[in-house]
């Protein structure tokens, strides 16, 4: 399977135009270089425009080999924010959802080149059983989007770097709980709210205090709103929300999507292909009510974790 095709949220494979083939051909060298020039990259990584650009290419060419869920420009955006965390900070990658391993190969090239472990969670029997309340979560969903772990690995063997890997396989509510190392980034790709939870509530934790967290489903809003959510942040963790960089429509990547009727009512040109994320130290909650509560320049946000 290969990028040719991106899957609708009902299962139907969606062919791109081939303008859009011929743009992201044409656009390949500049979305790589522009991505991944960052001035804050750490310098101890080496990482001239020569390497950047072959780092990019081989990311490209991992997305064509095995299917994957997002886009290479996804993964260069992934890429130059885990590369901006300077080499001297501890820290792990974890990846909560990997499918059929494709975005997996590249983030084990990235933690390779960084020195990084990457913890991959994944059941390996596909969506979990819905639950009560959870509205992307549906009885027939259970099972799909399968893979065996040993297919994974394989993938990872053929495109990445196995040796930094670590394969926990299990539902989140039962896996996550258990992780120890501190997480420097982490890529959540769960679906549903439930899984969304496991994994917030039981890792957000371990991240580092500039540590990031990366998702896939940024094209509903509801879904998107769990970052947002005074009430759950307070509830769990005692702080204001974090807020995510992208919500709706994802950071700009150079992709097009003005957003609005999720990934299945997007047009042949306009394509989600982007990802959203936010920081451990982020805070988006509004504290302007002059008229209750006068604040000043000098006060704090957010509370400290």
């Amino acid at each position: 399977m290969n990028d040719e095709l991106r899957t609708s949220p009902l299962g139907h494979r969606v062919p791109k135009h081939w303008l859009y083939r011929l743009y992201e051909a044409i656009t390949l060298p500049f979305a790589i270089h522009f991505i991944l020039s960052s001035p804050r990259i750490d310098p101890h990584y080496r990482l001239n425009a020569w390497r950047r650009f072959k780092l990019g290419l081989r990311m490209y060419r991992n997305t064509k080999r095995v299917f994957t869920g997002i886009s290479y420009r996804a993964h260069l955006a992934m890429a130059v924010k885990l590369l901006e965390i300077p080499a001297a900070q501890k820290g792990v990658v974890v990846e909560c959802g990997c499918f059929r391993g494709g975005t997996t190969a590249n983030l084990s090239l990235l933690c390779r080149l960084v020195g990084r472990q990457l913890y991959v969670y994944d059941s390996f029997e596909g969506l979990p059983a819905a639950q009560a309340g959870d509205k992307y979560a549906k009885p027939e969903g259970e099972g799909l989007l399968s893979a065996d772990l040993e297919q994974v690995k394989a993938h990872v063997a053929a495109c990445g770097a196995p040796e930094v890997c670590t394969f926990v396989k299990g539902w989140f509510a039962d896996t996550t709980p258990k992780h120890e190392p501190p997480i420097a980034m982490m890529f959540l790709d769960v679906d549903y709210q439930s899984s969304l939870t496991d994994c917030i509530v039981n890792l957000w934790p371990k991240l580092i205090p500039r540590g990031l967290c990366f998702t896939d489903e940024y094209v509903f809003n509801d879904y998107c709103a769990l970052f947002w959510s005074e009430k759950f942040w307070a509830k769990n963790f005692n702080r204001t929300p974090p807020g995510l960089m992208g919500s709706g429509t994802g950071i700009s990547v150079g992709s097009f999507y003005v957003g609005g009727g999720g990934l299945g009512q997007a047009g042949r040109f306009s394509r989600p292909a982007s990802i959203a994320y936010t920081c451990k130290h982020w805070s988006g909650y509004w504290n302007f009510y002059p008229e209750v509560n006068p604040v000043h320049a000098s006060d704090e946000t957010q509370a400290v974790t």
